[in-house]
Parts: C-alpha cells; structure tokens; sequence
C-alpha cells in the first residue's frame, strides 16, 4: 500500500526547514542540499515540491506573510479597538519570544526583496496587507479617542509599522539592550504619544 503524504504540510515542513538554515546560516547558505538535510529529506524530494531555490525561498516567504496574518487575525479578534489592539498587533511585529534566528530570516528576505524583482513583488504585496490591516485599526482606534483629534491616519499608521520593524530588528540584533520589559515600555511611550 503506497504511503499517503500531505503535499501542504510537507511544503510547510521544507519551508520552516529554510527558515532554519536561514537563520543560521544566512540566505545565501540556504542552498537546496543544506535545507533538504535540515529537513531530513533527499534534494530529490524538495525538488518533487520545488522547480528551484527561488520557488522554495518565495514559498516560504509567503508563508511567514499568512502566519503573520493571521496572527494579526487573533489580535484583532481578541483585544478591543484603541490602545490595546493597536499594543497586540505591535506585538505581532515584535513578538516577546524574539530570537536573533527570525531576524536573520526577516532580514535575509528582505535584503533578497531588495535586490530580486520577484521577492520584492511578495514583499510589497505582503507590506500591503499588513499596511491596510494596521490602517484600519488606526482608524478604528481614533474613533474611540486612542489616536488625537486631527491626525493623519496614513502617518500613524506608517509611524506603527516603521516603529515595529525597526523595534524588531534592534531587538533581534541587540537582546540585552532591548529585552522583552524594555521592549513593552518603548511600545507603551508610542502609544501614548498617539
């Protein structure tokens, strides 16, 4: 009887195996040979779910993007609009498990949008789901008073996603400066600024 395989799940096992190797080893060390045996396959089977490195690396950028979504999802569905909804969804961009491996990932993909055409169409397309996500709890949020009279939406919003971002990567590079106590306060002053 022939073995029967999830095709979704082992893509996802492959695509968590880069991610891996990524943050080890770097983007450019996360050569097909290096991420098979990471994920205890033959290159042959990757290859079974991959035409090549870049489907691969694409895929499991994508990935990361509807991970994030719908952790954004739960934020939204468990917090009230305002101030607390707006500290959750920061906290997806800044999770308090942050490990210097997801920043490498983060990192490597963004660099590769930086220079590849292709990753830079997922990246964009990923910037503006998350963008129109955190735009509309901006507003939602000065509807109930958490935002001042007469500020500009798009400035808020961007101001919250360059601040999570960079928050992240500072973090992710510099644990001791920024650990998890300090990371919440800095996220409580910019809210509180609004």
């Amino acid at each position: 009887m022939p073995k029967l395989v999830d095709h979704d799940l082992r893509r996802e096992e492959v695509a968590e195996a880069a991610w891996r190797v990524i943050g080890r080893d770097g983007i450019e060390g996360a050569t097909l040979r290096e991420i098979a045996r990471e994920a205890g396959f033959t290159t042959g089977v990757i290859q079974h779910y991959f035409r090549d490195r870049d489907e691969l690396l694409a895929f499991a950028a994508r990935l990361i993007s509807q991970q994030g979504s719908a952790r954004l999802a739960e934020a939204i569905a468990d917090h009230p609009a305002g101030r607390e909804r707006l500290r959750a969804l920061l906290g997806v961009l800044v999770p308090s498990s942050l490990r210097a491996a997801r920043v490498a990932v983060l990192l490597g993909f963004w660099a590769r949008a930086a220079t590849d055409p292709r990753h830079n169409a997922i990246y964009l397309k990923q910037y503006a789901r998350l963008r129109a996500v955190f735009r509309e709890q901006v507003v939602l949020a000065a509807a109930v008073g958490a935002v001042a009279p007469g500020s500009d939406v798009d400035d808020v919003t961007d101001r919250l996603i360059a601040f999570g971002d960079g928050l992240c990567m500072r973090a992710g590079l510099d644990p001791e400066r920024y650990p998890e106590p300090r990371r919440r306060q800095l996220i409580d002053s910019l809210l509180a600024a609004l």
